[in-house]
């Protein structure tokens, strides 16, 4: 339960200490004194959104912090499951800076504030005058209907199940808008690898086609100064070079003997000799080789043609460019066999996941058929505890064929606080007052059922006085016995019922208007209720009704 509340900067809370005991602790004020105030700085501590408007003093953060008691409740795992320290007397902070920055803290650890969220929702149930209006939300009343039931573990594995599903069914409208998109291409692939195929295209082909096309072209002149070069180093009878360059060997063949000088250059004309023998030798060779052919240059011209043809056609330079696009395309006409074969996968996973998810949802199903009766037996219980002995209050439950979050289920309350008068849905038909009866009720039963330490009801006596506040206090003492209980109220009634009681009024600091709270004492709750019944001007009579009033329901 919550032991202590600290507040620091927020709003006209320039400081605050706050202690709570177990029971019931009622919080009243004047109109505008800052009750509300209190339920947005605990709302920080419940990860709600905060900003830069709640700081009191622009130049520092604002501090809300408090410390729960939570022996009993079976939190260790959650503190386990998030890395935090567990203590029986835990402490969560919240600060909000000058700039917006929001840090949260568990046990002096910082956490995000999903953790907050998730471990503040196990702690503290805040109900407000507007909540009634949820009673004509399709999700809240399913939510209610959940946790008498207690399907907080089912609704977990429903709802798990329900996100496999999606991200099955998502990836299978990927893949096979995929595949459609590779169908309608399959043909322009498979007839232009078809057509490379046909071409026959050769690696390197190109380079040499066009230094063929080149020797070709030019044929006649090549062949005929390979044959003039042949014939004046070695065929020309008179003046051959290789004829010319033996004369010289002769010559520097009878030098040798003289000095070594001499047979350098012997021996360096004997090798230039044979390397010109064998330049004449392959230029003949070269000459013989090369062949006037207009058909083969014919041929090489159209191959090329083609080869250029392919490569506008398709974008590609060279080639080697054909043969990669080839390759890709060959891979993603295999790949499309591997997508179809995939897709049967991920048809048959979603298939298996949404037959799983179809049984999940048939099984909330019934255990909210189960506990519907019993529901709505105890409201008609607590409604009547409450003044509405003649109301009739129905749960109807249908079915839609598309899963939701919520499962399968549609459900609707049928209210009726008038005996004859067929009951029609509670949003259309339930004034204020019966709504926060209703809401109460309703709260007061679900509460019973789940492991909740804190409850606050934030003026939800709205449109209710009289006997039927005095019944309301009643169920509020009732509920308080196993839970603790903290109701901001303007009416005396409640405000007479509570254990405890503080209060909260506005007074100047200087020049400044600051919002504070204090515990009554006997004599000062008194007062408070007798303002509360009489206004500002207190009579004897008046303050004689509250002593009563506190009396008679502290012997209830």
């Amino acid at each position: 339960m919550l032991r202590t509340l600290q507040i620091s900067n927020y709003a006209l809370i320039r400081a605050l200490d706050i202690s709570f005991d177990e029971g019931l602790t009622v919080i009243t004020g004047e109109t505008g004194a800052g009750k509300s105030i209190l339920m947005g700085a605990l709302g920080l501590l419940l990860g709600n959104r905060a900003d830069t408007e709640v700081l009191y003093d622009k130049q520092k953060k604002c501090v809300v912090e408090a410390q729960f008691d939570i022996q009993g409740l079976g939190l260790q795992s959650f503190f386990e499951e998030n890395d935090l320290d567990y203590q029986d007397l835990t402490t969560i902070h919240r600060e909000i800076n000058e700039h917006s920055r929001s840090r949260a803290f568990i046990n002096d650890t910082p956490v995000n504030l999903n953790v907050l969220k998730e471990l503040s929702s196990r702690l503290i149930d805040i109900h407000s005058q507007h909540q009634s209006l949820l009673l004509g939300d399709p999700l809240f009343r399913l939510s209610m209907l959940d946790q008498y039931a207690q399907n907080a573990e089912l609704r977990s594995e429903y709802r798990q199940t329900l996100a496999d599903w999606r991200q099955a069914d998502q990836q299978y409208k990927n893949l096979q808008q995929q595949c459609s998109e590779q169908a309608l291409q399959q043909e322009f692939r498979q007839y232009t690898v078809q057509e490379l195929d046909n071409a026959q295209l050769q690696e390197g082909e190109q380079e040499e086609i066009e230094q063929n096309i080149r020797i070709l072209s030019n044929a006649e002149e090549i062949k005929a100064r390979l044959y003039r070069s042949a014939y004046v180093l070695s065929e020309q009878e008179q003046y051959s070079v290789i004829q010319a360059l033996k004369s010289v060997q002769q010559e520097l063949d009878a030098l040798a003997g003289i000095g070594p000088e001499f047979q350098e250059l012997q021996q360096r004309l004997r090798a230039a000799s044979v390397e010109v023998e064998d330049i004449a030798y392959d230029i003949s060779l070269k000459e013989s080789g090369v062949e006037v052919n207009p058909q083969e240059l014919e041929r090489l011209n159209e191959r090329l043609d083609l080869l250029n043809t392919l490569q506008h056609k398709y974008q590609v330079e060279g080639v080697a460019g054909l043969l990669a696009m080839k390759e890709q395309l060959e891979n993603e006409l295999a790949s499309y066999g591997d997508h179809q074969e995939q897709l049967q996968q991920l048809n048959d996973k979603r298939g298996q996941l949404y037959e799983k998810l179809m049984k999940q949802a048939q099984q909330l199903s019934k255990t909210r058929a189960k506990v519907t009766p019993m529901l709505r037996k105890e409201m008609l219980e607590r409604l009547a505890t409450l003044g509405m002995p003649n109301s009739a209050f129905e749960i109807e439950l249908t079915q839609s064929e598309t899963p939701s979050a919520e499962g399968i289920d549609q459900v609707v309350f049928l209210f009726s606080a008038n005996k004859g008068v067929a009951p029609a849905d509670i949003s259309k038909v339930a004034s204020g007052g019966e709504m926060s009866r209703l809401m109460l009720s309703l709260k007061s039963i679900i509460t019973d059922s789940v492991l909740l330490p804190t409850i606050i009801f934030d003026e939800i006596d709205t449109g209710i006085s009289g006997e039927t506040a005095l019944k309301v206090a009643s169920v509020m003492s009732t509920l308080s016995q196993r839970h603790q209980v903290i109701a901001i109220t303007h009416l005396p009634q409640i405000a007479a019922s509570g254990r405890n009681h503080l209060f909260v009024y506005k007074e100047t600091q200087g020049s400044d208007t600051v919002t504070n709270i204090k515990p009554l004492n006997q004599e000062e709750r008194e007062r408070a209720i007798a303002v509360m019944l009489s206004g500002e001007n207190v009579t004897s009579s008046a303050t004689t009704t509250a002593r009563e009033l506190i009396h008679s329901l502290r012997q209830k």
